[in-house]
């Protein structure tokens, strides 16, 4: 994923059911984000053109998971999947042993997940606070 990519990533996030534009979706952000988490974001091409991505960090402990997204044509070409393995073989590699994800629970992304070897817990509470502003970027797409 490079830093020009920007503006084809935030169409194909803004895209897709079961997600979230935030401030920390910036531009600045999203910088930031990449020059401390180049290894583990990566983009999908065809034919020069953006058709999937996935973002993802760790705290040298777990690794998370963030806006694996692939445009719609694209679905059940086994793009999501190909991300999905290259990031966690990233982490793997970087000795994370565990990963997580958050995610909507009506996002249809969930049944990809399911079949990838992603489980449900039902054992944590996912507690958040906003600490600075609440603006989006865009909007919450219902499915």
């Amino acid at each position: 994923m490079r830093e020009e990519d920007y503006s084809s990533l935030i169409i194909l996030w803004n895209s897709f059911p079961g997600n979230t534009m935030t401030g920390a979706d910036s531009r600045e952000k999203f910088t930031k984000f990449l020059s401390k988490n180049s290894d583990y974001c990566f983009s999908a091409l065809k034919n020069g053109k953006l058709v999937g991505s996935v973002m993802a960090g760790n705290d040298s402990r777990r690794g998370y998971i963030y806006h694996l997204a692939v445009e719609e044509s694209y679905y059940g070409s086994g793009i999501g999947t190909i991300l999905m393995n290259t990031v966690e073989e990233a982490l793997r590699d970087a000795g994370i042993e565990k990963v997580h994800l958050f995610i909507y629970t009506d996002n249809p992304a969930i049944r990809f997940y399911e079949k990838t070897g992603w489980h449900r817990r039902s054992d944590i509470l996912v507690m958040s606070k906003v600490l600075i502003g609440d603006e989006y970027l865009g909007t919450r797409i219902e499915s």
